[in-house]
């Protein structure tokens, strides 16, 4: 700990803690400042369960030098720590480790039932490759009943996670949110943002990941960023503004963003049984952008807005069965003359079958509304409004048209 401007007061008999002051702590290898009895790796340790640590009067600023040798957490709330309670803290990280490393560093790493994130500000930022995560929540076992991590709340923060790096060597990963076999999180009311530059698929920046059970994801403003402005080149890092894994999920009225990338997906979803809906999501700024890509059976994808500024877009990628997709805007908003490819719905796979598609409105699109199979469902009631040529609906029996679309037809444009 370099300098500490700052002293934990105690409210009373009651269980809150209150930051006062400039914290600033510096992580170099082996050292630690804990609260509790021992160190798991963590800078600031929390072992202590029904508290409450307010940081209305604080700042915590932290200066990594060297993280390089194992995992670490700016604050660990270990197993013993439940219902704890985190609230206005504002946390600033800057990361200058001496080399580029393929370790992670998280901001709050939590593996306690009930932790609560309230009006929280957390601020990472790294120039050299290293995995980041804001919150990195470990339940760390596959089960539908409870798992140590339980029942996290983030709710009306601000996450913003950056790694700028000039090289990359190495294959690493930003996220805002890392949910690990956790149940029944809730997160609402925050703004998420990581960022990643890089040159491929190695390098990736992700506003959420999860793959716990019953997750509920409401009224966040999402957004993963590949710095790549241009959008024209694959060869830059890829960006997923939601990677959903977890079976039951309820994703509804957020805004989720994958811009500035190589690719671009504003939802990845593999969980079965999720609910989409009431969404903004967008693709914007890349060569090769999908609104949604859907893996999960059994999921119902209603009442979005989809967009896309991509040059070779396909809105919703469906590869999964018996899905309800019904009542989505789609619109591709950049101009025919400048994309290479286009589709509302690709459904193309053997996975898609048995769905209900109806009543979206597809627009703009370059060359077909919506691309399946014979197995593909029922569709109905659907409009395309899009150019003279674009076709409404079409498939594999349209050689012309599945060339069109083949992925590995795009390419990069330099300029």
């Amino acid at each position: 700990m370099k300098e500490q401007e700052t002293m934990f007061e105690a409210n009373g008999t009651s269980r809150e803690i209150r930051l006062k002051g400039v914290v600033r702590l510096n992580l170099s290898q082996g050292q630690s400042f804990t609260i509790g009895k021992t160190c798991m790796k963590g800078l600031v340790n929390l072992r202590e369960s029904e508290v409450v640590i307010d940081g209305s009067d604080a700042v915590l600023e932290t200066e990594v030098e060297d993280s390089t040798g194992s995992d670490w957490a700016i604050i660990f709330v270990h197993p013993s720590a439940r219902n704890v309670t985190l609230r206005n803290l504002y946390m600033r990280v800057s990361v200058k480790n001496p080399t580029h490393s393929m370790r992670m560093l998280s901001g709050i790493y939590n593996t306690a039932f009930g932790l609560k994130i309230e009006n929280c500000r957390i601020e990472m930022y790294a120039d050299k490759q290293i995995t980041l995560s804001g919150i990195y929540n470990n339940g760390n076992l596959d089960t539908h009943l409870e798992t140590r991590a339980d029942n996290l709340v983030v709710d009306n923060s601000l996450i913003k996670v950056s790694c700028l790096s000039e090289e990359y060597p190495k294959a690493n990963t930003v996220y805002g949110i890392y949910n690990n076999l956790s149940n029944s999180i809730s997160v609402q009311n925050t703004y998420i943002y990581a960022e990643n530059r890089g040159e491929g698929e190695r390098q990736k920046a992700v506003g959420v990941y999860t793959n716990g059970r019953f997750g509920r994801f409401v009224g966040n403003n999402i957004k993963a960023n590949g710095t790549h402005n241009i959008g024209k080149e694959k060869e830059q890092a890829h960006a997923f503004g939601f990677i959903n894994e977890g079976l039951y999920t309820i994703i509804t009225s957020n805004n989720l963003v994958g811009e500035w990338a190589g690719m671009c997906v504003g939802l990845e979803n593999h969980g079965e049984y999720t609910k989409v809906s009431s969404n903004k999501i967008l693709s914007t700024h890349t060569i090769c952008g999908r609104s949604i890509r859907n893996y999960g059976n059994n999921s119902s994808i209603e009442g979005n807005i989809l967009t896309s500024t991509s040059r070779n877009a396909r809105i919703l990628e469906q590869k999964a069965g018996s899905c309800i997709i019904s009542g989505n805007v789609m619109e591709v908003l950049m101009a025919k003359e400048e994309c290479q490819s286009g589709c509302g719905i690709y459904a193309g796979g053997v996975e898609a079958k048995g769905n209900i598609i109806t009543g979206n409105l597809i627009r703009n699109v370059r060359d077909c509304g919506i691309y399946g199979g014979r197995e593909i469902g029922i569709v109905k009631d659907n409009i395309v409004e899009s150019y003279e040529g674009t076709i409404e609906s079409g498939g594999a029996q349209n050689v012309e048209l599945t060339n069109r679309l083949r992925e590995e037809r795009i390419r990069s444009i330099y300029e």
